[in-house]
């Protein structure tokens, strides 16, 4: 699971799901192209995504890079973001943390 283009914060991403188009701005790069903390637009509620590039498209670069997370999603730890490499089938250990 890869894309050609680096997202990063501030990103205006579009996430299709069953039909609809739902416009996500990225609030926090959590591991490079693989794990986001986002904030919908439309429902204006925060959520944690994992990147799947069948339904996620880049709509706008550098939407808004102000934008800050409601929470500190690092705190969670390395060995979370760790497993979930795992859950996901990630397993490129030469990616950088961002």
């Amino acid at each position: 699971m890869s894309s050609n283009y680096t997202f990063k914060k501030g990103d205006l991403i579009g996430i299709e799901e069953r039909g609809h188009v739902y416009a996500y701005v990225i609030v926090q790069v959590i591991r490079h192209n693989r794990f986001f903390y986002c904030y919908c637009i439309e429902t204006q509620i925060f959520h944690f995504l994992v990147f799947d590039p069948k339904f996620h498209f880049l709509l706008c670069p550098d939407f808004n890079t102000e934008i800050d997370p409601d929470i500190d999603v690092l705190s969670m730890g390395v060995e979370f973001y760790e497993a979930l490499d795992r859950l996901f089938g990630y397993t490129d250990d030469s990616d950088s943390d961002e």
